[in-house]
């Protein structure tokens, strides 16, 4: 039996630098909508609830927790407010 397995590293290697740049992007944009989503239901809130408090459609939340939609900064601020929570950028 031939083992197929290959180390993360040696799978990266046929990635080009732009492309691996994407991917880390696409991962930093989803780590933001994952938290969003946490502090939402963490604090026991529905979409429709969160929409409602913003003064917005639910169909928007939908497609901003599931990537589908980009965000505004002033709209990460509305939420916020919202959500009783501070908005806290950082860049490390």
């Amino acid at each position: 039996m031939k083992n197929n397995t290959v180390s993360l590293n040696q799978w990266s290697k046929q990635f080009t630098p732009a492309q691996k740049q994407k991917a880390k992007k696409a991962n930093n944009y989803y780590a933001v909508v994952e938290e969003f989503q946490k502090t939402r239901k963490k604090l026991g809130l529905t979409q429709q609830q969160l929409a409602d408090k913003v003064g917005i459609d639910r169909t928007v939340i939908t497609k901003i927790e599931t990537g589908a939609r980009n965000t505004t900064l002033n709209s990460l601020m509305m939420f916020a407010d919202a959500l009783d929570k501070k908005l806290k950028i950082s860049f490390v």
